[in-house]
């Protein structure tokens, strides 16, 4: 009988803390390919969530990612970004972007396969889900070069939103981060954001506000800083932690709006289209090279389990942790 072939991932064990634990691999069907790992991008913010075992029972079926194992309810194996090389069934040889956990190697069904262009690093393709949700973010706003924008939040999507609202628009915007390292860090990237403190923020003069922080206090500036019908288009997710806004005042006599944006579904303008050619599209954006300036030093997946402590401790800032993988 054959020995069932396993690989190596990281598994959420308990809140706060993870080990890397054996995974079966199941065999292959001639639909499905096996891909050996070169890269997995981290979502700071929402990973954390997860470790921590904060992921309300309403949530779960939507946050559930393909190749996840185990259960919110912890221990569970968990990520949605993974760059590989196809190494055996169809595209054998490509290199591909996939939803799947943090896992040396996969097998996967060829249909969940994003084919990444030559012209795109693999490193760089581990963005493509948060500048999914950008792009998306964007499209669900519908604003114009001339409006007035504001971006809340300096972590991975609200950069992305940043470079997608001037490659997509030609709009610029505000970002406010209330972390001076994360300030700087945006300053130094190359489509220039203007960059600000959230005490320094003018209220009552922005048409649009995209808020990505996770935090009350940052959705609360958001709903402040909107002019007459402005809008905040709201791409946090907060898990099971209270939210809590004031809504007196302005907000309703300037008739101010708060719009979810989530990436499970094409924005309305572009839902005709679906999410292949919303695919298509983010791997066009990939083919800009400035967006490696997002990408610091990648993490060795051996010591992830380490690395996601800290996370969990809230001592991260870097806003896409890339992860490594050896190669045999």
């Amino acid at each position: 009988m054959e020995t069932q072939r396993t690989a190596r991932g990281y598994w959420i064990e308990a809140p706060g803390r993870g080990a890397l634990r054996a995974v079966p691999l199941p065999a292959s069907g001639p639909s499905d390919c096996e891909l050996q790992a070169l890269w997995s991008g981290i979502s700071p913010g929402t990973e954390r969530l997860v470790g921590l075992g904060r992921v309300p029972m309403e949530c779960r079926e939507p946050m559930a990612c393909r190749g996840m194992q185990g259960s919110f309810a912890l221990p569970l194996l968990y990520g949605y970004s993974m760059v590989g090389r196809v190494v055996r069934g169809e595209h054998t040889g490509r290199t591909a972007f996939t939803m799947h956990p943090h896992q040396e190697r996969l097998v996967v069904p060829s249909a969940n396969l994003v084919l990444v262009p030559d012209a795109v690093p693999a490193a760089r393709a581990t963005l493509f889900p948060n500048l999914e949700t950008a792009w998306n973010a964007v499209h669900d706003a519908e604003v114009h070069p001339a409006d007035r924008i504001a971006v809340i939040g300096g972590g991975a999507v609200g950069l992305l939103i940043t470079f997608a609202l001037q490659a997509l628009v030609g709009a610029h915007a505000v970002l406010v981060e209330v972390d001076p390292a994360r300030r700087q860090f945006a300053e130094r990237l190359p489509w220039s954001p203007r960059v600000v403190a959230p005490e320094t923020l003018a209220h009552n003069a922005f048409d649009c506000v995209f808020h990505a922080t996770g935090r009350s206090e940052g959705l609360q500036l958001a709903i402040d800083a909107l002019a007459f019908e402005g809008r905040v288009l709201e791409l946090s997710w907060y898990g099971t932690t209270p939210v809590s806004v004031r809504l007196g005042g302005r907000f309703h006599y300037h008739r101010q709006r708060i719009v979810a944006s989530q990436v499970g579904t094409v924005a309305r303008s572009q839902r005709h289209h679906g999410f292949t050619h919303r695919a298509a599209e983010v791997m066009r954006l990939l083919g800009d090279a400035r967006l490696d300036a997002l990408l610091e030093a990648a993490i060795p997946f051996v010591e992830l389990p380490a690395f996601f402590e800290r996370l969990y401790r809230g001592e991260i800032t870097s806003p896409c942790p890339l992860v490594t993988y050896s190669t045999p």
